[in-house]
C-alpha cells in the first residue's frame, strides 16, 4: 500500500475511477509543503533577500515559479527574480556601454566588478560558503541564471535578473487555478509524474513547469468546451481527467500541425500559418510542442522541449497503464495512482 493512501481505505471495493480520483487528492495531500516547511522556504528567501538587498540596495527580490502559486512540492526549487533600478545597472555595467563581462568559472567570482551574476555569486560565495552544497552561474541559456543550493535545507534557488515575465506567469496561473479548480492537484501530480522520470527540466530538452502546466490547462479548457459544444455534463472526477489528458497529448493531438494558446479560453492553430510560421514551425524538430506565451504571443513557450518524443511516449505508457486499471475487463491493482507513479524514499518519510 503506497504512503498517500495509509490502508485507511480499501479502494478495491468501489467504482475504480472513484477510487483513483480519491487517490488523486490522498496524493496531494501527503506531497504538499507542510506548514513547517513552507515556514523555512520563508526564512530562507527573507534570509536571501537581505543579502541580495546587500549588494543591490535598491533591488527588488521577487519569488515566482511554484512557490508563488502553491504548486511546490517539498523538493521544487525556489525561482527568484532580482529587479535592478537604472542606477544600480549603470553602476554595475558601467556607463561606456562597454560589452558586460562574463564570468566563466570559480576563479572569476572574486572579482570586484562585473556583471549582476557575477556579484551575486561573489557574495554568496563570501557570506554563505559554508552553507552552500551547490553554487554555479548558468549563461548560455536564454535567461541567465544563478543556481545554488541550501545545504542546511537541501533546498535550491535559482536567480535571474530584471525578468517580470515569471512574476505575471505566477499570478496568471493562480487565477487560473481559482477558475478551474481540478487544474492544481492534476499539475501536483503531472509535476512529480515528470520529475520521476527526469522529464522535468528544460534545459535538457524535458518539459519545464510553465509549458507542463499550460499543457494541463489547454487539454481542460479544450475538455470543457468538447462537453460544452455537445450538451455533455463537465467532468470533475481526476482520475477520468488524468486519463483523459495522457490520452489526449498521445492519441487526439498532432504536434506536427497544430499549436496550442490558452488565451480566449483556448484554441488551436496551425503551426504553418503564415502569421504563425516564423515563431512556431521548427522543420528541424517538427514535433516540437508550439505553445503560445500567453503573456507573449509571439513567444513559443516549448521551443527548448526537444526530448519531447520521451514525454510523449512515456504519456502513452501511462495511458495504457491506467486504463488496464480502470475500464472493462479490470485488472485489480491495490493502489491506480502507484502503476504510474513509483513511491518515493521521500514519500514514505512523509
Amino acid at each position: 500500500v503506497p504512503p498517500w493512501m495509509g490502508g485507511r481505505v480499501d479502494y478495491r471495493r468501489i467504482n475504480p475511477m472513484v477510487a483513483f480520483h480519491n487517490e488523486i487528492v490522498s496524493f496531494c495531500r501527503l506531497m504538499e509543503p507542510k506548514p513547517k516547511e513552507m515556514k523555512t522556504r520563508e526564512e530562507l528567501t527573507a534570509s536571501f533577500t537581505a543579502l541580495a538587498k546587500s549588494v543591490f540596495p535598491d533591488c527588488k527580490v521577487e519569488v515566482f515559479g511554484s512557490q508563488a502559486t502553491g504548486l511546490c512540492l517539498p523538493t521544487s526549487d525556489i525561482d527568484i527574480a532580482i529587479q535592478l533600478n537604472e542606477k544600480e545597472e549603470q553602476t554595475i555595467n558601467g556607463d561606456d556601454n562597454k560589452t558586460e563581462k562574463k564570468i566563466n568559472d570559480m576563479e572569476n567570482w572574486n572579482e570586484p566588478t562585473g556583471s549582476p551574476l557575477q556579484l551575486l555569486a561573489g557574495a554568496l560565495r563570501e557570506h554563505w560558503l559554508d552553507d552552500l552544497s551547490y553554487l554555479e552561474v548558468i549563461e548560455k541559456t536564454r535567461i541567465p541564471l544563478v543556481k545554488f543550493t541550501h545545504a542546511p535545507t537541501n533546498i535550491s534557488i535559482d536567480v535571474c535578473f530584471n525578468q517580470t515575465s515569471g512574476v505575471q506567469a505566477a499570478a496568471l496561473m493562480r487565477q487560473y487555478m481559482q477558475a478551474i479548480p481540478p487544474f492544481r492537484p492534476l499539475t501536483f501530480v503531472l509535476k512529480k509524474f515528470m520529475a520521476s522520470r527526469g522529464l522535468n527540466q528544460p534545459y535538457t530538452g524535458g518539459v519545464g513547469s510553465f509549458l507542463l502546466q499550460m499543457m494541463m490547462l489547454a487539454f481542460l479548457q479544450h475538455r470543457e468546451r468538447d462537453a460544452f459544444n455537445n450538451q455533455r455534463p463537465s467532468i470533475y472526477n481526476l482520475g477520468a481527467l488524468l486519463v483523459e489528458f495522457f490520452e489526449f497529448y498521445t492519441t487526439d493531438f498532432n504536434f506536427i500541425l497544430t499549436g496550442i494558446s490558452v488565451r480566449f479560453d483556448g484554441f488551436f492553430f496551425p503551426k504553418g500559418a503564415s502569421d504563425r510560421r516564423k515563431n512556431f514551425w521548427q522543420p528541424q524538430r517538427p514535433f516540437s510542442v508550439a505553445m503560445e506565451n500567453p503573456l507573449d504571443p509571439t513567444f513559443d513557450v516549448g521551443s527548448a522541449s526537444f526530448r519531447i518524443d520521451l514525454v510523449q511516449r512515456s504519456f502513452d505508457v501511462a495511458f495504457k497503464v491506467l486504463l488496464c486499471h480502470v475500464s472493462e475487463p479490470l485488472i485489480p491493482a491495490t493502489s491506480i495512482l502507484a502503476t504510474i507513479l513509483t513511491p518515493s524514499e521521500e514519500m514514505w518519510e512523509r
